[in-house]
């Protein structure tokens, strides 16, 4: 199952948690931070990773730990700003009719896709 920590204090993710993938492995991710260049290189220091891990699960050993993938992140706020949530909006105001954009969509919205769907569905069905 998935095991969550406590969120950081920064608010820039849920926290690296655990997830059981379809081999019976245990994968540990995602970590989050803020970037000035967008790449895609997984760092080579794992340490700062693995210290978060064995907050909650101690038993993992650093060499443990093995690189897995990298992503992007999209955040609606800078570093030191307050969290902002999702964003669902009709962009005909801005030139673009037909166009429903979904941005900063994280974990939460994730978690409520069903309903965002349904909402998104019934404007789509306005515009017919």
């Amino acid at each position: 199952m998935l095991v969550y920590p406590p969120e950081p204090k920064d608010k820039t993710s849920l926290g690296i948690h655990s997830v059981p993938d379809l081999t019976g492995r245990t994968k540990f991710g995602p970590n989050a931070y803020y970037v000035k260049d967008i790449g895609y290189a997984v760092e080579s220091d794992k340490t700062p990773f693995w210290r978060d891990v064995v907050r909650y699960f101690p038993t993992v050993g650093l060499e443990d730990l093995y690189p897995d993938m990298s992503g992007i992140r999209a955040k609606l706020q800078g570093p030191g700003d307050p969290v902002r949530d999702f964003i669902i909006r009709h962009e005909e105001d801005r030139g673009l009719p037909g166009l429903i954009n979904l941005v900063g969509m994280e974990s939460p919205g994730l978690t409520s896709s069903p309903a965002i769907a349904e909402m998104v569905a019934a404007m789509v069905e306005e515009l017919l």
